[in-house]
């Protein structure tokens, strides 16, 4: 331990108490929950950082720590360049707006599997210097969460849950690893580097028409391979921005398999757009699965065509044409489908949907 971190009981919600031995528990789930791919990411190590200098603490009996900006900044190797508060501020940001919601509830399932009436939280004290801390909060009762929401949906109906446990490729995660942040700095570097592609192809693609224009006599075997390229190179072109054009009008499409690791697949490249104006968005892989109500089978995302043109769907790992749901990605939500169409509830597919 490099740097000071002071010891504060006050950390809660509401004025009941939390036992060491499950605040202790608390920071354990903590780190469990923690994405395997964002452990050694900076996010990751900031959080289970906190998590395990809490339990230190708490078993030292030195009570529930407060940590202070330098400490974390000292004890992570922050980058030397920065000032302590501008090296972990953006880290906080990403934490707090990112990946805390995407783990919380999982930290919430797991908790009320262990008995505990509360969760972790992380929670930060504004100031000069601003402090960090493990806070926590009641676990919702099962009739108001999500036991309740499940029962709101129709028959059959399915609710996507994030899969965490997806791989991107190596180039993947060069980009995507934290989230594209689509700054107007990187908006316009995209665009220009994508007009010189578009106007280094065009030049060359006109190269090859006037080589076969000029030619003479019937075409060779070279002639004829370069006939070939004329021909694909536009509709190489036209796949290729097709795919960039869909991504910008319909917010999500689903992500090549450049971006992926080997053997995974159903994962979609989207962008979050922040409420706020003037702040930049954000192009994010992620994965979405389900079980099928029907068989029980995995559901992944993949795209509609031929039958659902230009839509989402998750289809069935084990009936991919029969058992297909509709996606929508703000409510996480699906529906049985059948040529294009949600059905009535009581015939949503032809399949003996009352079997169990």
């Amino acid at each position: 331990m490099v740097g000071e971190i002071i010891s504060d009981q006050s950390v809660t919600s509401t004025s009941e108490e939390v036992s060491d031995d499950d605040y202790h528990k608390l920071c354990e789930i903590l780190i469990e929950a923690i994405p395997f791919d964002r452990k050694e990411k900076r996010a990751g190590k900031v959080i289970a950082y906190l998590a395990v200098e809490t339990m230190q603490a708490i078993s030292q009996g030195k009570g529930v720590p407060r940590v202070p900006t330098k400490a974390i900044y000292l004890d992570l190797g922050g980058n030397p360049n920065q000032e302590p508060s501008s090296w972990l501020s953006p880290i906080w940001n990403e934490i707090e707006e990112r990946h805390y919601p995407e783990i919380e509830p999982i930290l919430i399932d797991l908790c009320r599997q262990a008995g505990l009436a509360t969760y972790p939280t992380i929670e930060k004290d504004n100031g000069k210097p601003a402090f960090y801390r493990i806070g926590w909060r009641a676990v919702p009762a099962c009739n108001s969460g999500q036991v309740s929401i499940e029962e709101d949906l129709p028959k059959h109906a399915i609710r996507y849950k994030r899969d965490l446990s997806l791989k991107l490729s190596s180039t993947g995660k060069l980009f995507f690893s934290e989230g594209l942040r689509w700054t107007p700095f990187k908006r316009y570097s995209y665009l220009t580097w994508q007009l010189l592609f578009l106007v280094a192809f065009a030049a060359f693609d006109l190269l090859l028409w006037l080589l076969l224009w000029y030619s003479k006599g019937p075409l060779s075997g070279q002639e004829l391979v370069v006939l070939s390229m004329a021909l694909g190179m536009p509709v190489g072109a036209y796949w290729h921005f097709r795919e960039i054009f869909r991504l910008f009008g319909d917010r999500i499409i689903i992500a090549p398999d450049w971006i992926l690791s080997l053997k995974e697949f159903g994962a979609t490249v989207e962008i979050n757009r922040s409420k706020d104006p003037e702040a930049a968005s954000t192009i994010l892989v992620q994965r979405y699965t389900s079980i099928c109500p029907i068989c029980g089978w995995m559901i992944k995302l993949d795209r509609g065509d031929p039958d659902f043109p230009r839509r989402i769907v998750g289809r069935c790992e084990e009936h991919p044409r029969e058992h297909v749901f509709s996606f929508d990605r703000m409510t996480k939500r699906g529906e049985p489908l059948h040529c294009g169409k949600t059905l009535p509830n009581e015939t949503k597919l032809s399949l003996p949907l009352d079997a169990s």
